[in-house]
């Protein structure tokens, strides 16, 4: 019995996520981190827009990345890394988001941000 959980144990530790290697860009990141999280109806959706913001489709977060939210290459001057990392008031206010995916945020940011929002 005992080698039947070790078995099992070491099969399902084998499936364990250790390396953030989901894509790094905006299509993923809103799609599977902001929409979720953020744009929901009564917050940051097209509908809503609270604080003129929308993440609940790629063009909607496009366009409001683009609204002084994201520093390309610099992280620390980036609202979006404030707002998701600060200690008051940290977004999303009912659940803030998990660190591996502020992570992969930060990575988009350092990365590809630029590109993907159609700056300089």
């Amino acid at each position: 019995m005992a080698r039947a959980v070790l078995v099992v144990a070491l099969a399902v530790s084998g499936c364990a996520q250790t390396d953030n290697d989901r894509p790094a860009t905006i299509e993923y990141i809103t799609e599977a981190i902001l929409a979720p999280s953020c744009g929901q109806y009564t917050c940051h959706s097209s509908y809503r827009m609270e604080k003129g913001y929308a993440f609940d489709t790629v063009e909607a977060a496009r366009r409001s990345l683009k609204l002084n939210l994201v520093v390309p290459k610099d992280v620390e001057a980036s609202q979006l890394n404030t707002v998701l990392t600060r200690q008051i008031k940290r977004m999303p206010y009912d659940s803030p988001l998990p660190d591996k995916d502020i992570a992969l945020i930060q990575t988009w940011i350092m990365g590809d941000a630029a590109k993907d929002l159609g700056l300089p």
